[in-house]
């Protein structure tokens, strides 16, 4: 089914797709439209099916750490992405370049979660293991199909820039530099606006304030028209923060923060939300 992986990453299914390999596709693609219980239904069923295979297993497990973290809930998504490193060091040798993958996906998560609880030591070594094992057993040239090369790479370049901005490092911008690079071929649009948007955080912290508003404010209206809630919100959540129409952007960020929630996003409930008590 090609069309799911065109929805989540823009192109065809990879040759000797695995079972279990559209529907994980697909949970991807729900999952950026911010449609979280969906996304999630999915994952359930792919991990309750025998027939699923163990890459698939533990990309279907990252995934779903990844829709935890978004919400906020960095310790929690630790569970989802440990599970996933452990199947994926698990699995046989059939599963190749996907068990591959899904390892990279999976130290790339918890380096991720580390940040959000503040761990960046850990984070730090995570990324570097992460790094290893990409250039051992997955290459990061564009050759194959993108989901499983270009893709893991960028996502490591992602949360190598987040940790420095995390940390207050002066190479941020540097690295986000170097996440533009391997965004600029990508074939899906939600992996170079994400990138963009981080591009715009490490602007931000460097100073460049009007350059990032600018960059923010692109991103959103992109988001925005491609049905990307998630990271809308998180463009409008950036320039609430410091854009000269922060208040307006403020109110924009919770409508679709209150949006997500009703879809299933494990944010804590608004103050007033009419989701309020579903989450008491």
């Amino acid at each position: 089914m090609s069309d799911q992986w065109n929805d989540a990453f823009g192109v065809d299914a990879p040759p000797e797709c695995p079972p279990g390999g559209d529907r994980w596709a697909r949970a991807v693609r729900l999952g950026a439209l911010g449609r979280a219980a969906a996304a999630r239904a999915l994952i359930a069923d792919l991990l309750a099916d025998p027939a699923t295979g163990a890459g698939v297993t533990a990309l279907a497990l990252a995934t779903r750490a990844s829709l935890t973290r978004q919400a906020g809930g960095h310790g929690y998504a630790r569970a989802d992405d440990g599970a996933a490193l452990r199947v994926a060091v698990s699995a046989g040798a059939e599963e190749g370049r996907w068990a591959a993958v899904a390892r990279v996906d999976a130290l790339v998560g918890l380096a991720a979660d580390g940040l959000g609880i503040g761990d960046f030591a850990g984070s730090a070594r995570l990324l570097d293991r992460a790094a290893a094992e990409s250039a051992g057993t997955v290459s990061t040239a564009a050759r194959g199909n993108w989901v499983l090369d270009g893709r893991p790479a960028l996502r490591l370049a992602w949360v190598r820039t987040e940790l420095a901005l995390y940390t207050g490092r002066s190479d941020a911008a540097d690295l986000a530099a170097r996440a533009l690079e391997l965004s600029a071929g990508a074939p899906s649009v939600r992996h170079r606006l994400k990138t963009a948007l981080i591009a715009a955080a490490a602007d931000a912290a460097s100073g460049r304030v009007e350059a990032a508003a600018q960059t923010a404010r692109s991103v959103a209206g992109d988001c925005a028209a491609a049905g990307l809630a998630p990271l809308e919100w998180a463009a409008r959540s950036m320039l609430a923060s410091f854009a000269a129409d922060r208040d307006e952007q403020s109110r924009a960020a919770a409508a679709i923060q209150e949006k997500l929630i009703g879809l299933g996003m494990g944010f804590a409930p608004l103050a007033g939300s009419a989701h309020a008590a579903r989450y008491a």
